[in-house]
Order: structure tokens, then sequence, then C-alpha cells
């Protein structure tokens, strides 16, 4: 059952990502096809946390289609591709953590 506090949110996540910030990033599910999705990206230095490894965080829509969905996602298994810095190419990163969600957007975290 659906509530209509999460049909807002769902309805106003995907006008979030056509400002200026955001950019593509290929989603690597460990069971299934990739695809692009678009995302804001926020990169951490080497070295600030978990040691020597970069921490991304990516912010992408909640959805299976346009995102990635908080049902399908499987942490530790799932991969992102996205350049660690801006700039860069891109890399694939392991997906470790998702941070927070709600009905319309989630965070992940990889390394």
């Amino acid at each position: 059952m659906s509530d209509v506090f999460d049909d807002s949110l769902k309805a106003a996540a995907g006008n979030f990502f056509l400002r200026p910030g955001a950019e593509t990033v290929t989603y690597r599910p460990a069971g299934g096809d990739s695809r692009e999705i678009s995302a804001v990206v926020t990169r951490a230095e080497p070295g600030r946390l978990l040691g020597s490894l970069p921490v991304i965080n990516a912010l992408v829509m909640n959805s299976s289609t346009d995102g990635i969905s908080s049902e399908e996602i499987d942490t530790g298994g799932d991969k992102i591709e996205l350049p660690k810095r801006v700039g860069e190419s891109a890399k694939i990163m392991r997906i470790t953590e998702v941070v927070s969600q709600d009905a319309g957007l989630m965070l992940i975290a990889a390394s």
C-alpha cells in the first residue's frame, strides 16, 4: 500500500537529478545487467576514512528503473562505476553500505 507522502517523495526525486551537479554513473548489480543512472556524488580524499581507501557517497533515485531500488541492492555484491576524482577515468567500486533512504532517494557508500 502506498501513502501520499511516499508518492510525493518519488515524484520529486526525478526532478532533483535534472539540476546541475548530477552525473551519470553505471550501476553493476551482482546478479543482473548494468545500467546507467544519475547520481550526485560526494568524494572523500584517500586516508580520510577507512584507512587509505577513498570513500564515495552517491545519492541515487530509489528506483529499479531510474536508479537503484532499496529492494534490489546487495551491499558487498553490487558495484558502481564512477570516477574516484572529478576528471579521472571511471573505476568500478564495491557498494558497501546503504547510508540512508526514503521512498524517493537512497544514499549509498562505495569504496
